[in-house]
């Protein structure tokens, strides 16, 4: 652990040194602004803060490839951040830490940080490193890309599209309820098979499915509210058919968490998945959109993601 004053960390005496990958783009583009308070509460412990700035899509993760092995990095941006600097982290001996100023910062709400930066730089100093799991997901259209947060296929893929559109000073959950509003006037279910580790498939028509890590998709939507990083399953959530009426009635309850257990909501917990639609829906990865795609194969990866997180014996930030 780094204790207060940055000491034993993964088997070393101190860190002298975290290399921060920064999305200048993320919280729109209000982002910058948290540089000197980062690099403030660094130099007041005596640690080298290495800013490395993304140029766009994928950069990110190109960037952790050139680190160290041992290196920790620290993700500064928004999900969309959190999710290339996972995939390159993934499987090696890299350390994460997750530092938000995006929009949705979902990840760090799985982490039991919320979305104050300043008690993600305190988790920083105080917590220790911990293995979570990651999960990977092929399609007809692509194969083995990678996620650390969640799934989402049809109706929350589609919000999160939606939300490119949305005013820019409704920030990131104003973004996506407007989004989500805008998608109630023309949603239809669709007929879909969802088979949890090599059983029968379960038939329904759906509007979405979700298979996820975390806790919550979109900022606000806490679709799989008991999910943990480190329970070496999904948590699978997908509706039978649904009116509008019954999504404007399930919406709250979906903010609440409180969703689970309702007669059109199905939930599963599963190490692999696989999910045949009736026609090619668009879906995402953390918030990342993929390809529309009939056919989905989700495997999890137990156990593949060092990543800085709260103590065991104390509480959430």
């Amino acid at each position: 652990m780094f204790g207060t004053s940055f000491g034993t960390f993964a088997g070393r005496e101190s860190i002298e040194r975290v290399h921060l990958v920064f999305n200048p783009a993320a919280g729109r583009r209000r982002s910058g602004r948290r540089q000197g308070e980062i690099s403030a509460f660094l130099r007041d412990r005596g640690v080298e803060a290495v800013w490395h700035v993304t140029g766009g899509r994928g950069h990110a993760t190109e960037i952790v490839h050139g680190l160290p092995d041992d290196a920790l990095v620290a993700s500064v941006g928004g999900d969309g951040t959190a999710h290339e600097v996972a995939a390159a982290c993934s499987g090696t001996s890299r350390t994460m830490a997750v530092l938000p100023v995006g929009s949705g910062n979902d990840y760090v709400k799985a982490l039991g940080v919320g979305t104050d930066l300043g008690g993600a730089l305190r988790m920083l100093a105080d917590g220790e490193p911990k293995l979570v799991d990651t999960g990977v997901v092929s399609t007809e259209n692509q194969s083995g890309i990678p996620f650390n947060n969640g799934l989402g296929i049809g109706f929350d893929a589609q919000v999160a599209e939606g939300v490119a559109s949305a005013p820019r000073g409704l920030g990131g959950p104003g973004g996506y309820l407007y989004s989500v509003g805008r998608l109630l006037r023309g949603f239809e279910c669709k007929d879909v098979g969802v088979r949890l580790d090599g059983e029968e498939p379960s038939a329904s028509e759906t509007i979405l499915v979700a298979v996820a890590l975390g806790t919550t998709y979109g900022a606000i939507f806490r679709f799989t509210p008991d999910a943990r990083l480190d329970d070496g399953r999904f948590d699978v959530v997908w509706t039978t058919k649904v009116s509008i009426a019954d999504v404007l009635r399930l919406l709250p309850r979906v903010l609440r968490g409180t969703h689970v257990g309702h007669p059109r909501i199905r939930t599963a917990r599963a190490t692999e998945v696989e999910i045949e639609l009736s026609e090619p829906l668009p879906a995402h990865v953390d918030g990342e959109l993929l390809k529309p795609a009939r056919r989905f194969e989700i495997r999890l990866l137990p156990n593949n993601l060092r990543i800085v997180a709260p103590r065991s014996s104390e509480p959430s930030y």
